[in-house]
């Protein structure tokens, strides 16, 4: 059978694709009701938050939801993702990068009492949640700060098949310097079949994150092209 192939541009086909890549593994956000019961409406994949003018405030593309990783974090603040467009390709005006061609920049958002507070560089994020002293903050540092996602079911995605013999679910252990954390990540731009990878990162105590090592564990017969 012939692959299909699809062309997609702009922000909206970057999200459906980003659905038909990553939403073969099971999402594990959830809604942050603190955010909800500030004023905040679901509105399909991501919040409303226009009556709290969040989104005018800081600047947010769109607002959604975080891992449910990220509520092992201390202290415990209810946190979403802030979706920001810079005006300059070669910015780094975010902790994660998010886009392919358009420079879409992850930031956060916290609820500190009645107040919100935009977190928009790691050094910030560090600076209210380290040091990391358990396994379960290592993750959730891990995942807040690189563009992987734990996996605790390791059974083969929808779509997709395994090119490895041997696939752990998401772990963490402390080590020498920190703690090594194992996430899954998928290969989002670019043309081809977007596989999924395995891959080790240092966590150490002061929150930085370092990618140790990647494998390949999960490929597709679909060819799709993400600008």
């Amino acid at each position: 059978m012939f692959a299909h192939r699809y062309i997609l541009f702009g922000f909206t086909a970057l999200f459906f694709a980003c659905m038909l890549i990553s939403g073969s593994i099971a999402s594990d956000t959830g809604i942050d009701s603190a955010f909800i019961d500030a004023g905040c409406s679901i509105d399909g994949y991501r919040l409303n938050c226009s009556s709290l003018g969040l989104e005018e405030r800081f600047g947010c593309m769109q607002i959604s939801n975080v891992s449910r990783a990220l509520e092992n974090l201390s202290p415990p603040l209810p946190l979403v993702e802030c979706l920001f467009l810079s005006k300059d390709y070669n910015s780094h005006e975010g902790i994660v990068r998010e886009g392919c061609m358009m420079p879409l920049f992850r930031r956060y958002i916290a609820k500190q009492g009645e107040e919100f507070k935009l977190i928009e560089s790691i050094e910030e994020f560090q600076s209210i949640f380290a040091p990391v002293e358990t396994k379960e903050v290592a993750v959730a540092f891990a995942v807040a700060l690189t563009s992987s996602l734990p996996r605790y079911d390791t059974s083969v995605p929808e779509g997709y098949f395994p090119v490895t013999s041997s696939i752990r679910p998401t772990y963490a252990k402390e080590t020498e310097g920190g703690y090594k954390v194992y996430l899954f990540d998928s290969e989002l731009c670019g043309c081809g079949s977007h596989p999924y990878y395995a891959i080790e990162y240092l966590v150490t105590k002061a929150g930085n994150v370092t990618e140790l090592s990647r494998e390949k564990v999960y490929d597709s017969t679909i060819q799709i092209c993400v600008d």
